[in-house]
């Protein structure tokens, strides 16, 4: 096996799974692109991302079970059995191999204080012949405010024979979308925002068509579906432009993972992707620490109880040289661990308090620099030892060294959460946000309290009419400017799915509810981006991204500044008619 091709958080996977079988990767289900054997004759599988000739034909792989979606391209997604990862690393063609993530899913006064809705009257645009791609938990085609306009539904978690980026899911056209449902809402609610067509609750750009994909929210999988839009969008001849309300922080944060490549890759003139910023604003979830030469430091994290896994990720410069060891609260450490550059980079530990597994490979061929993954099982299935640990950074080198570190758990909230003073707010944008090409979006509270469907008054003590406080920070880590734009995003009216549940007190209107997040701003960029879009069908990313700047401020500022917040600044859509050239600024 060549090792030096596998990423490491495969590697921890793999160093799990052959010390003890399925049931050593059960912690990582949730987190990670795995697919059990229980129920079926097929051994453990993975589904990966594949770094690799960008002519190859990789079709001799399949003698291996190893099936691959993509027939070219540098970066192409894949599943196969744990045990062909041999076979698939020693194959000439292949750079490396990435574990596929699981992201997690991240109008009324909104419209009229950004003048969107003025404008869009002015200049008589609702999005018409211009493509909305939705990725996200699928969309109630039955809502009214969808009618007639949803073209094609690829549904990932259904049983059939796939599309042509991947042979998986099923693809649903006019007459079959009933097969395939939002049970979570999310997605309803995300695409009633971007082009929604209602008298009262109206979306962005109530013209536009919709390409739906429900996914399984897989990073190999999202950029199957961001490949699929744009093909059929391209088929059909019409600009389009995807949402991805989602993210999450297993990559590096500065752009060079494959999800936000091959965004890159695929935008351009007519092809627009917005992403989320993120919702960990108030989460500490991020830490650095500058390390002196020649010295150690500790980054601090505490565990609360019924916790089974939990990752850290970390990242420092090419150069530098780093050995890593944990201390667990019981006091009990691992030896430091330096970079393997030879052979497996994963070894494993079994401490009192949980089994710990780190892998600590040569640089990053993406970006140059290290990574380190540290993973954290609780004992025989049991949940992790709560407490303070400490993860020990050691500086080998004789200048001093940055690190950067993300921690994830298991649990639906950021319940384990660094401690202390290497506690930071910033770099909070992971992928695909962190994509270059991307309209990467911030959140702004434009409501804050509202009465329900019952008429009982709600208020969920966000401070209004500021940037919302749960919004996530930049800059990226290799500090190129992050968000972009911000725009409404709490809280938000739009469609709610008839398959979802939702509490009383956030269903505003019958078939409508209320929901915060960088989610729901999100599609009021994209949204935006089809009006644009229907007026030039070549506007590309960089042009787009010029526009947003011109008609955005930050409020009570002066000039054009960027802020690690709010990006450029609350979008105003008045602004537009001079930035487009329909009227002089000094006009009147």
């Amino acid at each position: 096996m060549n090792h030096e091709k596998i990423a490491p958080g495969l590697m921890v996977a793999m160093e799990n799974f052959q010390s003890q079988g399925e049931t050593g990767l059960m912690p990582q289900m949730q987190t990670m692109g795995l697919v059990p054997s229980v129920g079926t004759s097929k051994p453990m599988r993975t589904v990966v991302f594949l770094d690799c000739d960008p002519n190859a034909s990789l079709d001799h792989l399949a003698q291996h079970d190893i099936r691959i979606n993509q027939s070219e391209g540098r970066f192409r997604t894949a599943i196969l059995p744990f045990a062909s990862l041999d076979a698939l690393s020693q194959d000439a063609a292949i750079k490396r191999i990435l574990p596929s993530r699981y992201l997690q899913p991240k109008l009324d006064v909104a419209g009229e204080m950004t003048h969107v809705t003025q404008w869009r009257g002015e200049a008589q645009t609702g999005g018409k012949n211009v493509i909305v791609g939705i990725i996200d938990t699928g969309i109630d085609a039955s809502h009214e405010a969808f009618k007639g306009r949803i073209l094609r539904i690829w549904d990932q978690q259904l049983r059939g024979d796939g599309v042509k980026e991947g042979g998986y899911g099923a693809e649903l056209t006019p007459g079959l979308f009933s097969i395939s449902r939002d049970d979570h809402g999310h997605g309803t609610h995300v695409a009633g925002i971007a082009g929604g067509a209602d008298a009262m609750f109206c979306g962005v750009a109530p013209e536009a068509e919709f390409i739906i994909v429900k996914t399984s929210f897989m990073n190999a999988h999202i950029a199957d579906a961001v490949r699929y839009i744009f093909r059929i969008a391209s088929e059909l001849n019409r600009p389009a432009v995807i949402n991805l309300s989602l993210g999450g922080h297993f990559d590096a944060h500065d752009g060079s993972d494959p999800l936000s490549r091959i965004i890159d890759e695929q935008s351009g003139p007519g092809r627009l992707v917005c992403c989320a910023a993120g919702n960990e604003g108030t989460d500490d979830i991020h830490a650095t620490a500058v390390v002196a030469a020649l010295a150690t430091q500790e980054i601090r994290f505490r565990v609360p109880a019924t916790i089974r896994n939990i990752t850290l990720n970390g990242w420092y410069d090419g150069d530098a040289g780093i050995e890593i060891a944990l201390v667990s609260p019981l006091g009990v450490s691992t030896p430091f661990q330096a970079v393997i550059r030879q052979g497996n980079n994963a070894k494993s530990y079994q401490l009192p308090d949980a089994a710990v597994t780190v892998a600590s490979p040569p640089p990053n061929l993406a970006n140059g620099d290290h990574q380190f993954v540290v993973d954290l099982q609780g004992q025989r299935q049991a949940d992790v030892n709560s407490g303070v640990w400490k993860l020990l950074l050691r500086n080998v080198a004789k200048k001093p060294a940055t690190i950067h570190a993300w921690i994830m758990d298991d649990s639906q909230a950021a319940s384990v959460i660094f401690t202390g003073a290497a506690v930071s707010d910033s770099m909070k944008i992971g992928s695909p946000g962190a994509a270059a090409s991307a309209i990467t979006v911030a959140a702004y509270t434009s409501r804050a309290q509202w009465n329900d469907i019952d008429m009982q008054h709600q208020d969920v003590g966000f401070a209004p009419d500021t940037i919302s406080e749960f919004s996530s920070e930049g800059p990226l880590r290799n500090m190129q400017a992050k968000p972009d734009v911000t725009a409404p995003g709490a809280m938000i009216v739009s469609c709610l799915s008839k398959d979802s549940p939702a509490r009383r007190r956030d269903i505003f209107r019958e078939h409508f509810r209320v929901m915060a997040g960088t989610s729901m701003a999100t599609p009021f960029i994209t949204g935006l981006m089809a009006l644009l879009l229907q007026q030039d069908a070549e506007l590309d990313p960089a042009h787009a991204k010029d526009i947003l700047r011109k008609i955005s401020s930050i409020p009570g500022q002066s000039g054009t500044t960027f802020d690690n917040k709010w990006g450029g600044g609350l979008i105003d859509a008045a602004k537009l008619p001079f930035v487009l050239g329909s009227k002089q600024e000094n006009a009147g």
